[in-house]
């Protein structure tokens, strides 16, 4: 197989196969795989009708992403053999990771029980009713109602839509919450800041929607999505400063109402493991969990 580096001239070959493919998972959107291509060093090729991802995190074992085209037949299992075929030329275990759980049972038919199974809690995606989200009605919500109503009580407040002119400001709000997170590239030399700055630095190309809030006149937050598929947006980025009393319920909130208020369903990525961030997540109730799973050859 021959492997092209993405890159952003590759957005309408992306964009051709997940419009017919309809991704659940939150990885698969051209945005997401453009803005993290450095740091899982992605790779691509068309095969059989597939769009075959294939990744070499650093000091990871490489693995594939599930095949995005049809979904059975003659030309999944050649696909499927001549993934496996490139793993073993390059000294590589077969895996497979981000699988939806749509996939185990094909997989099971054509790798005749040669794969093992297992769930990939921390990188499962939560997904939430958007009226959820927007009216915080109820008493499962009723404390991300009051952290609103707070905001709203203590601060003057704008919602201002995110266009290229912003740019900057969300660089700003970025580079601040990595000093108060003392955030800092745990894998080579990438990290979220670095990704970041790609979505805004590539943002009149990757045509996502954004929003920024400005608090008592300041702009404090800032949040990024787009549609997954015919039915789901996903929110890729949600920056804020902690410090302001329910600035992160109230730009969640705002942006659904204001942007996806006609979408079903809102896709918030996953938790990664992270205990803090698994209970912001849940306090929300997500409707569902996309479950995925990493698959690996015997």
């Amino acid at each position: 197989m021959e492997l092209s580096r993405i890159e952003i001239d590759h957005k309408p070959i992306f964009d051709k196969y997940f419009k017919s493919y309809n991704p659940q998972i939150s990885e698969f959107t051209f945005t997401n795989l453009f803005i993290w291509r450095d740091f899982y060093n992605l790779s691509f090729t068309e095969l059989n009708g597939f769009l075959v991802i294939i990744a070499e995190p650093y000091k990871e074992a490489p693995f594939s992403f599930m095949f995005v085209g049809d979904s059975g037949g003659d030309a999944f299992y050649e696909t499927y053999c001549r993934v496996g075929e490139y793993f073993k030329s390059k000294g590589w275990r077969l895996k497979f990771e981000r699988v939806d759980e749509q996939f185990l049972e094909l997989l099971r038919k054509y790798s005749k029980d040669e794969l093992e199974f297992y769930l990939d809690d921390k990188n499962s995606d939560y997904v939430y009713l958007t009226e959820n989200l927007i009216s915080l009605r109820g008493k499962k919500l009723h404390g991300q109602k009051n952290h609103v109503n707070r905001f709203l009580k203590e601060y003057e407040n704008e919602y201002i839509p995110l266009t290229v002119e912003h740019v900057d400001e969300c660089l700003r709000i970025m580079e601040e919450w990595c000093a108060e997170k003392y955030c800092h590239c745990s894998r080579g030399p990438y990290c979220e800041k670095h990704a970041n700055a790609e979505l805004l630095k590539n943002w009149e190309v990757l045509g996502c929607k954004g929003a920024l809030i400005k608090v008592n006149g300041k702009f404090k937050a800032y949040t990024i999505g787009e549609m997954l598929n015919t039915d789901t947006a996903v929110i890729h980025i949600e920056k804020a400063d902690s410090k302001v009393n329910g600035l992160y319920s109230f730009i969640n909130q705002q942006f659904c109402k204001n942007e996806f208020s006609n979408v079903p369903y809102v896709n918030r990525e996953q938790d990664m493991g992270e205990e803090g961030l698994r209970k912001a997540k849940r306090s929300y109730h997500p409707v569902r969990m996309v479950d995925k799973y990493i698959i690996l050859k015997k």
